[in-house]
């Protein structure tokens, strides 16, 4: 089993604690204690890949500055949620990556920004244009979806971002190592040309 440590951060009533019960449960519920901390455990398989995931969901408060930092050096990867219905959610999603690439210190930090409640069309106020170049802009994967209304989108944001953690753990090969195999190959070619034109 792969472990991958998974954070979800977004402004409170943007449907985060929905998201994490969803994907554990499969089951939608729409009322949540909003003042704990949760960590949800699960097993899934992602491409053929057994993975143990934790998710852990935070209830948001602006001033704790200092147990978030603690909380993202914990997780591999984030899912960052606003609600396509509160643009002050949206907002906060640039501050909230800000602290996550300041807190990691690493050029590729795996996120995937989650546009949720696209089933309140009427309500709108963030467009999918709008959440397209701010996921392009922050280096992020996006999506949108109602965790209301279907379980397949919810998935799909989570194992988007198990694969961009996954990825980014997968050992680079060893450079030396690797200019050796070319090497090889490269003599290996050059005397079989060589014998092939004598």
């Amino acid at each position: 089993m792969v472990p991958v440590k998974l954070l979800v951060l977004g402004a409170h009533n943007t449907g985060k604690t929905a998201l994490c019960v969803r994907f554990i449960t499969k089951r939608f519920i729409g009322e949540y204690d909003h003042k704990k901390e949760v960590t949800y455990r699960c097993n899934r398989v992602v491409d053929q890949e057994a993975i143990e995931m934790e998710i852990l969901d935070l209830p948001f408060k602006e001033s704790s500055v200092a147990s978030l930092e603690s909380s993202i050096r914990w997780a591999d990867g984030f899912l960052l949620m606003y609600s396509i219905t509160q643009r002050r959610s949206f907002l906060e999603i640039p501050r909230l990556k800000a602290l996550i690439d300041k807190t990691k210190r690493s050029l590729v930090v795996p996120t995937v920004l989650v546009a949720n409640k696209v089933d309140l069309e009427m309500g709108r106020e963030v467009t999918t244009a709008e959440g397209q170049k701010l996921a392009k802009d922050l280096r992020c994967g996006f999506g949108e979806l109602s965790v209301a209304e279907a379980v397949l989108g919810v998935e799909a944001a989570v194992f988007q971002l198990v694969r961009l953690v996954s990825d980014q753990q997968r050992p680079l090969p060893d450079r030396r190592s690797y200019m050796l195999t070319v090497r090889h190959a490269l003599t290996r070619k050059l005397t079989r040309s060589k014998t092939m034109q004598w």
